[in-house]
């Protein structure tokens, strides 16, 4: 949840423990917030300043009632707040500097050792990044040997090179644990390369030809994305499950991604749940999560914060750029979920979601390729607050085709909750329809596309509001 004026997100995910509330240790590279503290059920937690916003990752059991007291370290009285997802009403008090609210969760974390379990240490990890380590790999690799074993990564500093998650492993990132990204193209393999940004990799990715691979923890997974970009050069996904089916993802912090930090690719049958992506605002693509052909993937409870597109999905040239260890020629984009959160393009469904803030709340952008992108599903989408622009775009509807030299095509069969220009006669917007569009703090839905604010329609047919 983020909490204005004071940028707090409270990240919450699941946990068995006795206690009502455990908060991770704030792992040593990272600062305390300066402008904020926080207090579950009296237990003081572990604050982390952020670039642009600070951040708190902590856990509860499920069912017990918890009270969050967030007091201003700075100021001597809090005037004004705002608390989202808004359509949850959550209600606040304010006692001078300290907002107070009440909330209730969350279960599931593996023994340390034990049958199946590889714990890193006990293959040389070093959790006190003094150096680039090999023992998380040589953990994952000796996993892999055993079906369904879990490579437990305790608390502690982790500087990792690339490494593979095999077939049937589960990769359980314990609180206060820290895999982090060098940034140094000589720590990694170089696997493409983005035209008009770096050179880059797939810091972690599965095998190709996987099944049943998990990530899941309250670790953190950190990019070192504005060293990465700006000074080292060299850029990454972070999370990259490719050629699998079966992958499932549930709890860990995904942090300063350098490029696009979770990129499932080729892959069917997969589940993002708790997710929780926390990119600065001074890195550019520095996208959140992007599908990839890929074919029924469930994005769930997740909140993503990027300069770039925080949730997307999207198809590429073949064998072009960052499609270069593409292990397959273009496969399709369909069976897409994203509940809770929003993104766009083909054979998609929207569902449930809140823009805090974005440049464009809702968007298709179509500039590559003659494929129809057809029958996208926005429903029950919140757009709190919009400022910036993307591309040259500033609102919260921005439906376009533009052109780059790789042919043009159409959009057709949508239902959207700006912006609607097609390129020509032969690649039109076609047969949107919109219904319940409540603008600001209206009570009755929009009658027409001036009352939705959407001024520039250019190339469009069968345009119908309900």
């Amino acid at each position: 949840m983020l909490i204005s004026p004071l940028f707090a997100f409270i990240s919450l995910c699941p946990i068995l423990i006795t206690a009502t509330t455990v908060s991770y240790p704030r792992p040593s590279i990272y600062n305390k917030s300066y402008w904020y503290s926080l207090t579950v059920n009296g237990t003081n937690m572990y604050t982390v300043s952020y670039a642009g916003y600070d951040y708190v990752h902590l856990s509860m059991t499920k069912g017990d009632a918890t009270k969050f007291r967030i007091a201003s370290v700075t100021e001597s009285s809090i005037t004004k707040y705002n608390i989202t997802p808004k359509k949850l009403a959550i209600q606040a008090n304010i006692t001078g500097s300290e907002l107070s609210f009440s909330l209730s969760t969350e279960i599931d974390v593996p023994a340390s050792s034990g049958a199946k379990i590889y714990n890193v240490l006990d293959y040389g990890a070093e959790n006190n990044g003094s150096n680039v380590t090999t023992g998380v790999r040589e953990a994952v690799n000796a996993a892999s040997a055993t079906a369904e074993s879990i490579v437990y990564v305790p608390a502690g500093l982790y500087y990792i090179g690339n490494f593979v998650l095999r077939n049937s492993t589960q990769l359980y990132l314990a609180g206060g644990s820290v895999l982090r990204f060098t940034g140094n193209k000589t720590d990694y393999k170089q696997l493409f390369v983005k035209s008009d940004l770096a050179p880059g990799t797939w810091w972690i990715q599965t095998e190709f030809g996987s099944i049943n691979v998990k990530i899941y923890g309250r670790g953190t997974i950190d990019g070192n994305g504005y060293y990465s970009q700006y000074t080292g050069k060299f850029i990454a996904h972070l999370i990259v499950p490719v050629d699998t089916t079966g992958f499932r993802f549930d709890g860990p912090l995904v942090r300063d991604g350098s490029f696009w930090a979770i990129t499932p690719t080729q892959s069917q049958d997969v589940e993002f749940r708790n997710l929780k992506i926390l990119n600065r605002l001074d890195v550019g693509q520095d996208d959140g999560i992007d599908v990839i052909e890929s074919t029924n993937v469930r994005v769930l409870r997740a909140i993503s914060i990027a300069l770039g597109d925080s949730y997307s999905t999207k198809t590429w040239t073949y064998n072009t750029d960052i499609s270069a260890p593409y292990p397959k020629k273009p496969q399709p984009l369909s069976d897409v979920l994203f509940e809770n959160c929003i993104a766009w393009t083909t054979g998609v469904v929207f569902k449930d979601g809140i823009v805090y803030n974005a440049a464009v709340g809702i968007g298709i952008d179509h500039r590559y390729g003659t494929a129809k992108v057809a029958n996208v599903t926005f429903d029950n989408i919140d757009v709190e607050s919009l400022s910036g622009d993307n591309a040259g775009h500033g609102t919260w509807i921005a439906f376009f085709i533009e052109s780059e030299g790789e042919g043009i095509g159409p959009v057709s069969n949508g239902k959207y909750t700006g912006l609607l220009l097609g390129y020509n006669n032969s690649a039109i917007i076609d047969a949107v329809d919109f219904s319940d569009v409540f603008m600001f703090a209206n009570m009755t839905a929009a009658g027409t596309l001036g009352e939705m604010t959407i001024a520039k329609v250019n190339f469009t047919k069968s345009i119908s509001i309900q």
